[in-house]
């Protein structure tokens, strides 16, 4: 989409827009590409951790990539800011929702007050980015919640719950 919004009047910006054009498609990630996300984090030094409970199922595209998302997301979070520390993320499918959780035990770092009591982390700061806030949009566009934190015990937690969403088998036809 930016690629079709970029204007051509600067040389780099159209070779930029051709390249996304003519790039080969490649399928948005899910959940079944978090293990391999996880063995990326576990190789660049920083041990992760996948916990799964309940019954795995399939979810709608668009709720898939944003669970994925909200993973990549606060792995990303915890590699910039947590210092050395340990994630767990945490998929738990209950009856009626996904809940994807991501812990850490890390260290904070000069973004620090965010986490004692600052500013929300799910608004825009001054230089800092809008990971979270687009996160939260994205989440509410399947009818979840996402919030994130500093835990009692040191460290920090992003959680999005995703709500059951009827399956389109389930969905009477119209008369």
């Amino acid at each position: 989409m930016l690629g079709l919004l970029a204007q051509p009047g600067d040389p780099e910006e159209a070779d930029l827009a051709v390249v996304r054009d003519t790039a080969p498609l490649r399928p948005q990630p899910g959940l079944d590409q978090v293990r391999p996300l996880i063995d990326r984090v576990t190789a660049a030094g920083l041990p992760a951790e996948l916990r799964v409970s309940g019954t795995p199922r399939a979810l709608p595209p668009g709720m898939d990539l944003a669970a994925y998302r909200v993973i990549q997301e606060a792995l990303t979070n915890v590699i910039k800011h947590a210092g050395q520390s340990s994630p767990t993320v945490t998929l738990d499918y209950t009856d009626d929702a996904l809940v994807v959780e991501v812990t850490d035990n890390g260290a904070l770092d000069n973004v620090g007050a965010r986490h004692h009591g600052g500013p929300s982390v799910l608004t825009a700061m001054p230089g800092g980015g809008h990971g979270l806030l687009g996160l939260r949009e994205r989440v509410s566009l399947y009818g979840g919640e996402l919030d994130a934190g500093s835990r009692p015990e040191g460290g920090w937690r992003v959680r999005a719950r995703f709500p059951e969403q009827p399956s389109l088998a389930a969905v009477p036809a119209p008369s």
